[in-house]
């Protein structure tokens, strides 16, 4: 499903562009903390994400009379925050960190299968981190977009600057790469799909 303002955005915007501060404040504070996550997705650099941000908030606001309301101010802002690292950036590296988070603890007959299938469901999680730090940049970038910011392939082809086929074919690559080197059944892998979507 694209990703829409909603009235309330519409009204953020248009206030924030007859330069209330306090709506410009209200875009910075709902926002700021997702495009951090993406930058540091992007780029291992924090200092530099932190001030691609501060960069990207400053321009919105020197040139708030001349930006139009775009479709979506989330989706304008993730890809403008992607350009403003790319330009600021003096090396090209993509975090290969992956944080796919803590997974919910698993029912066991006994305490002791609990603690062997924790231990298994670690090592395939590191399994998993490990091969995703393989993947080309760009496919660890679309997954990140897919699954982390839930963003949708139309949105992701946007972001990137590439067609929708080729958003497409990097999500696709990934995750088929990812269940061929992981070895594991489709069910397994099934699983590890719905950790990543969380």
């Amino acid at each position: 499903m694209p990703d829409i303002n909603t009235p309330l955005d519409e009204n953020i915007w248009r206030s924030f562009k007859d330069g209330d501060k306090a709506a410009f404040a209200a875009l910075y504070r709902f926002y700021a903390g997702a495009l951090l996550n993406y930058g540091n997705r992007i780029s291992s650099d924090q200092t530099l994400v932190e001030d691609s941000i501060q960069d990207l908030f400053f321009e919105l606001w020197k040139n708030r009379q001349r930006t139009t309301e775009p479709n979506s101010i989330r989706l304008y802002l993730f890809k403008a925050l992607r350009y403003k690292i790319y330009r600021n950036r003096k090396v090209n590296d993509f975090t290969n960190a992956l944080d796919i988070g803590l997974i919910q603890e698993l029912t066991f007959p006994s305490h002791e299968s609990k603690l062997i299938g924790i231990e298994v469901e670690s090592a395939q999680m590191e399994n998993l981190r490990m091969l995703v730090r393989q993947l080309p940049r760009r496919q660890q970038e679309a997954i990140n977009l897919r699954f982390y910011h839930g963003f949708s392939n139309d949105e992701i082809a946007a972001i990137m600057g590439v067609n929708y086929q080729s958003a497409c074919n990097f999500i696709f690559s990934a995750l088929r790469k990812l269940k061929l080197n992981l070895n594991v059944s489709v069910s397994s892998f099934a699983f590890f799909l719905k950790i990543f979507l969380t």
